[in-house]
């Protein structure tokens, strides 16, 4: 059984828990179906270099970034991360994940 999961992340300083948490669980489950929702004031940490060479590292783990956090915050989608999409809402992306089965981690 493949698992599912969905990772939220609202806040920066919760970043390197959320790094650890995905660290961990792919090491145990490298076949998991994983997403990280980032949404709130955590969408900053997509302008950080170190976060986009975590992102590059782990494929295998599919990160979102809310349109509405960035539009707020005024940052600059075309300087996310290659291979990070944005999703209208977030919230709305968080409650699909749970309704397609995916579990919910908010570290």
């Amino acid at each position: 059984m493949t698992l599912k999961t969905i990772f939220h992340l609202d806040t920066t300083e919760r970043w390197p828990h959320l790094a650890s948490n995905l660290d961990n669980y792919l090491a145990a489950e490298p076949d998991a179906d994983i997403e990280v929702l980032v949404n709130g004031d955590g969408i900053t940490v997509f302008f950080d270099q170190k976060v986009a060479a975590f992102i590059a590292a782990h494929p295998q783990a599919h990160f979102f970034a809310c349109h509405n956090s960035l539009q707020q915050r005024h940052l600059d989608e075309t300087k996310l991360p290659a291979g990070v999409p944005v999703v209208p809402v977030g919230v709305v992306k968080l409650a699909q994940a749970e309704a397609a089965g995916y579990g919910y981690i908010k570290p």
